[in-house]
């Protein structure tokens, strides 16, 4: 599940171009912005100024996301909220970035990090008018750094995505499931749906997921008892088929359709997940 080779050389391959450019642009999941920095920022980044741009917030819970915005304040980093897989990505940059990046010359560089699946291979193709990038979950698909030119005044650097080298926190690997960062296949999938339906159990209660599956339930062995047969997932001889029925319900939850829902707040994130991640 995790590469520490691939992730050594891109934080290498950072370190050595961190001096051509004026700043850093950091893609995180509004959902889980601390648990998609797989890195650790002030080491890696150095003094440069960095700008965060909390992407998918048109799937996150909006105030849970003002904390957000607060907090990168707070640590004298820029901040903008976006939602770039349908958002112009040269206007954004123009829009967004470069009224914002300082620089002393004519020309503006900055660069572009972020783990896999945060939107930052996406946003890249999208850029670049042409889908010339893999898109997925999969470390190493973008496979070294590269330049965009955007216009005569400001370049693009891109950057491989960077995973942890070694996840040893549950909770923390539990908000990578619900958001998708994690291929499912890797894992037990009613485990991994039951830690997930945990989690938004935790933070918002059973009334959103009744909304959502569309009547009441008791436990999470009757929620996906009644999401299969919603659903009408059934294996051989009629059996519910909830394997089937945990990858969907996963899928949908990173895909927001279970409702905008962030699965950290600064201030659970400090209280429980700090300390497993470092």
């Amino acid at each position: 599940m995790f590469y520490p080779g691939h992730i050594q050389k891109a934080k290498r391959q950072i370190q050595n171009y961190i001096k051509s450019v004026d700043g850093i642009v950091e893609l995180l999941d509004a959902r889980i912005p601390l648990s998609s920095r797989a890195y650790e920022a002030e080491k890696l980044f150095q003094k440069k100024q960095r700008i965060v741009v909390l992407n998918k917030s048109d799937l996150a819970d909006p105030k849970i996301t003002s904390m957000w915005r607060d907090y990168f304040k707070s640590e004298e980093s820029d901040v903008v909220e976006a939602s770039l897989r349908s958002t112009d990505a040269k206007q954004f940059i123009i829009r967004e970035i470069v009224p914002l990046l300082k620089s002393r010359f004519y020309e503006k560089r900055f660069m572009v990090v972020g783990m896999p699946n945060v939107g930052k291979s996406t946003f890249i193709n999208r850029l670049k008018g042409k889908k010339s990038l893999a898109v997925g979950n999969r470390p190493g698909i973008t496979r070294g750094v590269q330049w965009i030119n955007v216009s005569e005044s400001i370049a693009v650097l891109d950057t491989p995505g960077i995973l942890y080298s070694d996840l040893r926190s549950p909770h923390i690997t539990t908000k990578l499931l619900a958001v998708g960062s994690l291929p499912y296949e890797k894992f037990d999938p009613l485990d991994a749906f039951e830690r997930v339906l945990a989690l938004i159990v935790e933070r918002y209660g059973k009334g959103l997921l009744e909304d959502y599956l569309g009547e009441e339930f008791s436990n999470q062995e009757e929620f996906v008892e009644k999401f299969c047969r919603r659903r009408n997932y059934l294996a051989k001889q009629g059996a519910l088929d909830t394997t089937r029925g945990a990858h969907t319900f996963l899928r949908e939850v990173a895909a927001g359709k279970a409702g905008r829902l962030s699965f950290e707040d600064p201030e659970s994130f400090y209280t429980s997940d700090s300390s497993e991640a470092e």
